[in-house]
């Protein structure tokens, strides 16, 4: 047994993963294998060295762990250690780095100084410097990803309103997985779950007007459209029978997973049923996983949208698959809904009509987003894109989803879904 595996087998289980990620760190199972190891370079602590530790638990399941070992056991590089800045200078320097695979989009800047960015992601970023934000897998795997490939679409078509990519980092054995991605950096900006928690609750306590609460919602709509519109460039094509029974079949799945009470198993079904009508519909290369959260929004008002992965709770094939817009569309309808219940959750000291405004905000919302998204796709002569017998399915789908991410990673979001499907159920269509 080599030191690096023996300082994983003393290793605490709560110290390998993001801090926010201490509900998955107890669930791991021992023995942890070491299944690739990479050193990064010198770490800012004396004497110990950064390192890339991917290990697989006794249920299969892998962690990327960027760290250093010290004391005889490895734990999780923390902003400081300087670990995410030598594979930064790495790349930035262009030279080869042994057991790593690197991608590079020039140029890449340098920076040193590592913090944070605490977001409620899958994945852990850590911006260095002023100019770059590095993107560390949580779950690495040897599949495909779809994030490189959207993202170098969207650059082939213009798209402006992400940021670019500046570098990619795989493993050069265990089947070659993506292990990281280098971004630019762009200053002054908060994630959706942020900025529009903090406007609804301005809303709510009749501190902002509900017609300035609602502008984001239509600049959000039109940046979708503006997305899909970009994605399409890349090429499209109609489902046939085969991608409708493939998503009728996964929709089932999800409402199996999601373990909903018979009442709302049963309506949930019944809901799902324009999936097996779909035939026809466009599909193109779509985000997968579009939510609040994954739209950044700057000090100057700019917008701009991030984190192409996919959805955590698909498979790695299927989250390259094409889809038809509806699946991202219907997936901000529900993020937009869940903003609203992040904020009655987390301000309890609201009164009536306060509660009254935030339901009124999230079905407003709804209708301004999907507004300035049909608006974009009509100036482009596009509206095809949209099959909208899709969106009330798909986001009973997403529900249901919601609850499997709860139950597989965040336990304290199952909350969301649970207040979020019955008044999608009581909605007729939109």
């Amino acid at each position: 047994m080599t030191a690096l595996d023996i300082a994983v087998q003393a290793a605490d289980a709560a110290t390998l993963l993001p801090a926010r990620r201490v509900d998955e760190a107890a669930r791991m199972v021992r023995p942890l294998a070491v299944i690739a190891d990479v050193v990064l370079g010198a770490s800012t602590i004396p004497g110990e060295q950064g390192w890339y530790v991917l290990l697989e638990d006794a249920r299969g399941v892998r962690f990327g762990v960027p760290g250093i070992v010290g004391g005889g056991r490895l734990r999780r590089a923390v902003p400081g250690d300087g670990v995410t800045a030598a594979l930064g200078a790495l790349i930035a320097a262009g030279v080869d780095v042994p057991g790593l695979r690197i991608t590079r989009f020039p140029p890449v800047p340098s920076g040193v100084a590592e913090r944070a960015v605490d977001v409620d992601q899958t994945n852990e970023l850590v911006v260095l410097g002023d100019d770059v934000v590095v993107k560390w897998l949580l779950h690495p795997t040897a599949d495909e990803q779809p994030a490189p490939m959207r993202l170098a679409t969207l650059a082939r078509a213009g798209f402006t309103g992400t940021p670019r990519l500046l570098g990619l980092v795989e493993l050069r054995s265990v089947g070659s997985p993506l292990i990281a991605m280098l971004s630019e950096y762009v200053p002054d900006t908060r994630d959706g779950w942020e900025w529009a928690v903090e406007e609804v609750r301005a809303c709510a306590l009749g501190e902002l007007e509900m017609s300035v609460a609602l502008e984001s919602a239509a600049a959000v709509g039109r940046l979708i459209a503006d997305m899909h519109l970009a994605l399409a460039s890349a090429g499209e094509a109609a489902a046939d029978d085969a991608d409708v029974q493939g998503w009728t079949s996964r929709a089932v799945a999800d409402v199996d997973a999601a373990d909903l009470g018979p009442d709302d198993d049963r309506a949930v079904r019944q809901l799902l049923a324009p999936i097996q009508h779909a035939a026809g519909s466009r599909v193109i290369d779509i985000h997968g996983d579009l939510h609040i959260g994954q739209i950044l929004r700057s000090d100057t008002g700019a917008y701009y949208v991030i984190d192409f992965d996919g959805s955590p709770v698909l498979d790695a094939v299927e989250r390259l698959w094409p889809a038809p817009p509806a699946r991202d569309v219907a997936g901000m309808l529900a993020s937009l809904d869940h903003v609203g219940r992040v904020v009655l959750h987390r301000t309890p000291d609201l009164d009536d009509v306060a509660r009254a405004r935030v339901i009124e905000w999230i079905g407003a919302a709804q209708t301004e987003f999907l507004s300035a998204y049909r608006v974009g796709l009509r100036a482009a002569g596009r509206l095809d894109l949209l099959n909208e017998e899709l969106l009330l399915p798909f986001q009973a789908q997403q529900e249901c989803r919601e609850f499997a991410y709860a139950a597989r990673y965040l336990p304290h979001w199952r909350y969301v879904p649970e207040a979020a499907l019955p008044a999608l159920l009581r909605q007729g269509p939109r």
